[in-house]
């Protein structure tokens, strides 16, 4: 892949900002993102990554904002387990971050070593020291506090995927099964409305600022890498900033390349509730939303069939396959619905 000049450009521009007296010695494409650019920069004073965000009328999460506040937060709140913001440069969509050297995480290789470093890395988010300076966080994308919330954000979601309008054979094989996680959605819904009600809980009520999270959001091991050193270090914070605990665990056991074993699903939940006053209502509402924010990632395997989302991937990626994109997201978002056709959906 050829480097354009402007992206030569740039990266100068926030070495310099940075402070950096080094001359480039080499830029390369370092990785093919989902929804950017990352670019490995060799310096004569050492190595960089600058990396270059999507950005799209119909995608308005400023995600260079967001990553680079989380970074400046989290470098000090867990030091070592991110890498370090250098400088940014809103005009050009370009920041310039710590190069991480490390092997990526396969499915199947998740274990409890694994778990329990993703729950030191969210304690020390949200260990009472640090909570103060992230204050300055903006909340996290999508964010919801209250059960009616989370339960709006997938009608919203399943709503945008109904209003596709199918071509190829493929959109038509996608349009199929959006009908039926729609279906499946509205029992569900009513199921966890009705599970709430039943608990007591006012469904439209949110949660107090104290058992509110830092969340990194989009959190799991396909944002990781494991260093030479064995550290496990956490990446990709675009969509990081404040939210329910109970969205952050739900997004955690459904994540789609690297899965968590459900195994380990009461562990990580009773682990990091302990950050908050009132625990065990938390893991309580953590195990309520569970099958939602698997239904939210079927949405998110189903976005491929969405202009905007495919402008992304391609932004990313300019010689993606978008047929055989579609038909790989296609079955996961099958093998995800599968799961939720228990009619009770593990609610009780």
């Amino acid at each position: 892949m050829s480097i354009p000049d402007e992206v030569g450009e740039s990266v100068a521009d926030l070495l310099a900002s940075a402070g950096v007296r080094a001359s480039i010695t080499s830029i390369a494409a370092a990785k093919i993102g989902g929804n950017n650019r990352i670019f490995r920069v060799d310096t004569t004073s050492g190595t960089y990554a600058a990396k270059q965000y999507f950005r799209h009328e119909g995608d308005a999460r400023d995600r260079l904002a967001a990553e680079f506040a989380f970074l400046t937060y989290a470098s000090v709140a867990a030091p070592g387990l991110v890498p370090r913001p250098y400088a940014r440069n809103p005009d050009s969509g370009f920041a310039l971050y710590e190069f991480v050297e490390g092997r990526g995480f396969d499915a199947g290789s998740i274990g409890l070593p694994e778990v329990d470093a993703a729950i030191a890395f969210f304690r020390a988010l949200n260990a009472p020291q640090a909570r103060p300076a992230a204050a300055v966080l903006p909340q996290a994308s999508e964010a919801s506090f209250s059960v009616s919330g989370h339960l709006e954000h997938i009608d919203r979601r399943v709503g945008q995927l109904q209003a596709i309008s199918p071509g190829s054979e493929i959109d038509r094989a996608g349009s199929a099964l959006i009908r039926s996680l729609a279906a499946r959605w509205r029992h569900l819904a009513q199921a966890v409305r009705e599970s709430a009600t039943a608990l007591g809980w006012d469904a439209s009520r949110p949660l107090p600022p104290g058992q509110q999270c830092v969340s990194p959001s989009d959190f799991g091991f396909h944002n990781a890498l494991r260093t030479g050193e064995g550290r496990i270090r956490f990446l990709d914070f675009e969509y990081a900033g404040w939210d329910d605990p109970a969205k952050t665990a739900g997004d955690f056991f459904a994540q789609l390349a690297v899965p968590v074993p459900g195994d380990y699903f009461e562990h990580f939940v009773s682990s990091i509730m302990q950050s908050f006053p009132d625990a065990e209502g938390l893991a309580t509402r953590a195990r309520l939303l569970r099958p939602v924010y698997q239904v939210k990632w079927c949405c998110i395997a189903l976005n491929v069939f969405l202009p905007v989302h495919l402008a992304r991937r391609r932004f990313a990626n300019p010689a993606l396959d978008e047929a055989a994109l579609k038909q790989a997201q296609l079955a996961k978002a099958e093998a995800i619905l599968q799961s939720l056709l228990d009619p009770s959906h593990g609610l009780h």
